[in-house]
């Protein structure tokens, strides 16, 4: 193989199924492809979390192993606290006419926090902002955003944005004075090394 095609290869590997054994461990910050009987799946090992989703299904089994998805939480149940206090910052802001940005990050000595960043341009549909570097054993795990008055939904602009290691993605609408959680449109998905796969909000536990 062309020792280019083998440095591309290793960003993202893909690793045949085995039938008779087990298949090897995922190593700590790697993601890959894998190629199972019923077509094929990724899977990533982020500092939270271990992960595993369906990309294409086979219309015939094909001759490797068989996989399941897999959502296992290192660090458990995202608290809910910490996204009623995101809520509460976007109904506020939502006030002012403009949407806002937090972060909910874990680490195994520091626990749970949910960080500001420095905005540099907040506006009614959109927020720029920068995020401070975050500590060796400090995770990202779930990026926020809200959109104002508006409806939840993911652009083409949080698309890029959720390029990149394994973490949640959650954003609210319909937000305004006074409005609980519970109230408020929500949309959540799970990021893969850009694939994008739509969750159901009951992952948020008190």
């Amino acid at each position: 193989m062309n020792a280019k095609d083998e440095i591309l290869q290793t960003r993202l590997p893909t690793v045949m199924v085995p039938v008779f054994e087990p298949l090897p461990v995922l190593k700590a910050g790697e993601t890959r492809l894998l190629m199972a009987e019923d077509g094929l799946w990724i899977e990533a090992e982020g500092d939270f979390g271990h992960f595993r989703r369906p990309l294409w299904k086979s219309r015939r089994k094909l001759p490797y192993g068989q996989v399941e998805i897999a959502s296992e939480l290192r660090c458990g149940p995202i608290p809910r606290k910490l996204v009623e206090r995101f809520a509460e910052l976007a109904n506020e802001w939502t006030e002012w006419g403009c949407e806002t940005a937090a972060w909910i990050t874990w680490g195994p000595n520091v626990g749970w926090e949910l960080l500001e960043p420095e905005i540099l341009i907040r506006a009614a549909v959109s927020v720029r902002y920068t995020w401070p570097d975050l500590g060796p054993d400090t995770a990202l795990v779930v990026d926020l955003h809200s959109h104002g008055i508006g409806s939840a939904f993911f652009s083409p602009t949080d698309d890029q944005s959720d390029l990149g290691f394994p973490h949640y993605s959650l954003v609210l609408g319909r937000c305004g004075r006074g409005r609980p959680l519970t109230q408020l449109d929500c949309k959540l998905r799970l990021c893969l090394a850009g694939y994008y796969f739509d969750e159901l909000v009951p992952w948020i536990h008190t």
